[in-house]
């Protein structure tokens, strides 16, 4: 004889019964989590673009590394937009200086309203190696200048 308190309940159609319930809640509720979450992301990227999360040291950085690729690749009329009027190549930090240069680090930064300081490590297959120089430089236009 057959316990029945061990076999699954039945419906009138012979199939059986789960006799625990389960309902769809939880899922939705984790589908409407993700979709906040996704509607806060693209929200707060829309009111703050990238380019607004750049800092005036990032900025900097930008302009010498800038100015030592179009150094090196020995471009005069991109370097012409990148430094000062009063732009000297024989004042230059990097005047005298052989071979390909290398940014290692700009290692720290000073702004002080349109100017700025920046401690900047190149390094150059050449008799000085790596060195360490406060570069000069300048905001024109929303752009960081290399001054002499």
């Amino acid at each position: 004889m057959s316990d029945t308190s061990e076999s699954p309940e039945h419906a009138g159609d012979g199939d059986p019964v789960d006799s625990q319930h389960t309902t769809a809640t939880p899922f939705i509720a984790a589908a409407a989590i993700i979709v906040v979450v996704l509607v806060g992301i693209i929200v707060s990227s829309w009111l703050s673009p990238a380019d607004q999360n750049v800092t005036e040291a990032d900025r900097i950085n930008r302009s010498v590394a800038d100015f030592i690729q179009t150094h090196n690749h020995g471009d005069a009329d991109l370097q012409a937009t990148l430094v000062c009027t009063s732009w000297s190549d024989e004042r230059s930090v990097l005047a005298g200086r052989e071979g390909e240069i290398t940014l290692q680090q700009v290692e720290s930064s000073e702004v002080n309203g349109d100017r700025a300081r920046a401690v900047v490590r190149i390094s150059a297959d050449d008799a000085e190696g790596e060195t360490t120089d406060t570069w000069q430089l300048t905001r024109a236009d929303g752009n960081w200048l290399i001054c002499d």
